[in-house]
């Protein structure tokens, strides 16, 4: 009888299931197959033997049956038509928890904050499992790998972390850093980390200073080296629980809505006692007042604040009784348009220049385009609170009212029922009458809810919605036309299809934040024509 060969397992984590594999050279064909599981000692029962149906020469272990950190012994046999085949001989192997792999360079918010990192790994495991050497990997966005670092061993003094040196590290673009060990006993374990880099400038950088001799007749050109170590610009919402994105509203993936109950604070700038530095920002509908302010830490010490007027920036620092005011160069009409404002400070005396920009998609100087940019802006105001509030206390009555003419034909329809057991028990009802009785009352009272009650309560409820949104018409109007005139655009050929849906999204997340329903484009699938049918659809439905 030819006897079954068990293949080398591998170490694994007993939480997870694990399929074994044999080898089976007999000439009688066998689709069963027993395993068996103990701890390794002498004498121990098995903690696991059953038969398992398989095509293929295997038996996969369910999950949770052995234990981590435990060593044991497992054997393997096949039923054949006679019976069964003999033990094939133990194997040995260990069950251990997965290592656990925690990236300290990266915060919490999966930013670093330079292009040249050394990336830091802590490495732990439940049964303290040695490693014996680990690789770092760069990966791009989409898991491919861009540079595989040396295989490295830990060192003596720190077992348990792992660095690496990672270098040109581009800003804004999305990285995965992965770290692969591998242990003493044979696990084999990769965990990857996404991470962004956020910084203003690269780490190192270089200034050329050409100087020109007359004397001589030579011209020194000077090299200097910048190097950043580290300390960079972190962003905190000091009005929310935490600081991720999602506290913002955003339009077309690229401007974060700032409003002025909901700031946005970064810290350890130093520009607000710094003698010298410079800034350049980027401005689009601002209105006039505050709307930059440098301050120490804890509102300690002197600010720098900017306002806005409609032609102009004003700069204004105190200190004491005396306050200094300065005035950038005027540009008429400025008003909401976007803008630059470059700041030049100089043995603390600042310098303010602004210019429009005049490349931003969509402005043409036109000041009433500008005012159809802010009417996109998401921030729900108080006054459009108090009509979304009005709004829903329109729905929620006609909800009310539906509920009262529902709770009355309910009680109707036991009434009714109770009544026919009534008759019953007093034998006026036999007891088929009884039956045929309480299904009338019963096919009564469903014709009535399917076909009359919430064919209306769907009607009031549109009813409702209509006339809670009659303030929001002019904003749908809006909406409605910038679709039309999308979709002519694409008709027409001055658009391409993928543009033009990318357009209708964009717009229809902006108007979202106003209007109650709007138009779903997000399916890539969609040709003119379905996007033609969802806009009619839409018309239709609010005509």
């Amino acid at each position: 009888m030819t006897q079954p060969i068990l293949n080398q397992a591998s170490n694994y984590d007993a939480k997870n299931s694990y399929t074994f594999t044999f080898t089976y050279l007999g000439a009688e064909h066998t689709t069963t197959n027993t395993l068996s599981i103990r701890e390794d000692g002498s004498g121990t029962k098995p903690v696991y033997e059953k038969d398992q149906v398989s095509l293929d020469k295997n038996h996969i272990l369910p999950a949770t049956t052995l234990n981590n950190g435990t060593a044991y012994l497992a054997k393997v046999r096949v039923k054949l038509k006679d019976g069964y085949s003999e033990w094939s001989p133990e194997i040995k192997f260990t069950c251990y928890t997965t290592p656990r792999i925690l990236f300290d360079t990266i915060d919490q918010h999966q930013f670093i904050y330079t292009n040249d990192v050394l990336m830091s790994a802590i490495y732990t495991q439940a049964q303290n499992e040695p490693v014996t050497s680990y690789q770092y990997t760069l990966y791009d966005q989409r898991h491919v790998a861009l540079v595989k670092y040396p295989i490295r061993k830990p060192e003596r003094n720190s077992p348990t972390r792992f660095s690496e040196r990672v270098s040109n590290i581009k800003k804004g673009k999305l990285y995965y850093i992965g770290l692969k060990v591998v242990t003493e006993h044979g696990i084999i374990y990769e965990q990857l980390q996404e991470f962004t880099a956020q910084y203003i400038t690269p780490s190192v950088s270089g200034i050329i200073q050409p100087t020109m001799n007359k004397d001589d007749g030579q011209i020194v050109v000077d090299l200097f080296l910048k190097q950043l170590l580290g300390t960079s610009a972190r962003a905190y919402i000091p009005k929310r629980k935490n600081d991720n994105a999602d506290n913002y509203t955003y339009w077309k993936d690229d401007y974060v809505f700032v409003p002025k109950e909901n700031p946005l604070i970064y810290t350890k700038l130093a520009m607000a006692k710094a003698s010298d530095w410079i800034g350049k920002f980027w401005v689009m509908n601002v209105q006039n007042g505050l709307f930059l302010d440098f301050s120490p830490a804890e509102d300690r010490g002197q600010h720098i604040k900017f306002y806005k007027h409609d032609d102009y920036i004003t700069c204004e620092k105190e200190f004491g009784q005396i306050k200094s005011r300065t005035r950038s160069n005027v540009i008429k009409d400025l008003k909401l348009r976007p803008f630059y404002m470059f700041v030049y400070v100089k043995e603390y005396r600042v310098e303010i220049k602004i210019v429009p920009d005049q490349t931003f998609k969509d402005d043409d100087w036109n000041e009433e385009l500008s005012r159809e940019e802010l009417s996109q802006y998401g921030e729900i105001t108080k006054e459009t609170q108090q009509m979304i509030d009005a709004a829903e206390a329109k729905i929620n009555a006609a909800r009310q009212r539906l509920q009262q003419i529902h709770d009355e034909h309910w009680q109707q329809y036991i009434t009714k029922v109770e009544q026919a057991i009534s008759d019953a028990r007093a034998r006026i009802l036999g007891q088929n009458e009884l039956r045929d009785r309480v299904m009338e009352i019963d096919d009564q009272y469903w014709d009535y809810f399917e076909n009359t009650e919430m064919i209306n309560y769907w009607k009031e409820l549109a009813k409702a919605e209509r006339e809670s949104e009659a303030k929001y018409e002019i904003y749908r109007t809006e909406y409605e036309q910038r679709i039309n005139d999308t979709l002519s655009e694409i008709k027409s050929g001055a658009m391409t299809l993928d543009d033009g849906r990318l357009k209708l999204t964009q717009y229809s997340l902006v108007y979202s934040f106003i209007l109650r329903e709007v138009i779903d484009f997000n399916d890539t699938k969609l040709t003119l024509d379905g996007l033609q049918e969802l806009y009619n659809d839409y018309l239709q439905k609010y005509k």
